[in-house]
């Protein structure tokens, strides 16, 4: 399986689900696939949380809202 195929079945899983009820299929998903391929998953997950959290970063350091929210809580 390609590592392309691996996003796309994150992308769908991402659309058809969120937060706990994405977990359990993405886990269930990781069920059906080989060792290499559960591999792929798990880097393509990573790397998705990393920009996520990229981003998070990004607006913080832009004082973007949530750190005028942070600062609001001081």
């Amino acid at each position: 399986m390609s590592n392309r195929d691996v996003e796309l079945a994150v992308d769908q899983l991402a659309e058809a689900h969120s937060g706990e009820a994405f977990a359990e299929a993405v886990r269930r998903y990781s069920a059906t696939l080989g060792e290499d391929d559960r591999e792929q998953l798990k880097a393509v997950l990573l790397e998705r949380a990393r920009l996520l959290e990229d981003a998070v970063d990004e607006r913080f350091r832009e004082r973007g809202w949530m750190r005028r929210a942070f600062n609001l809580l001081e």
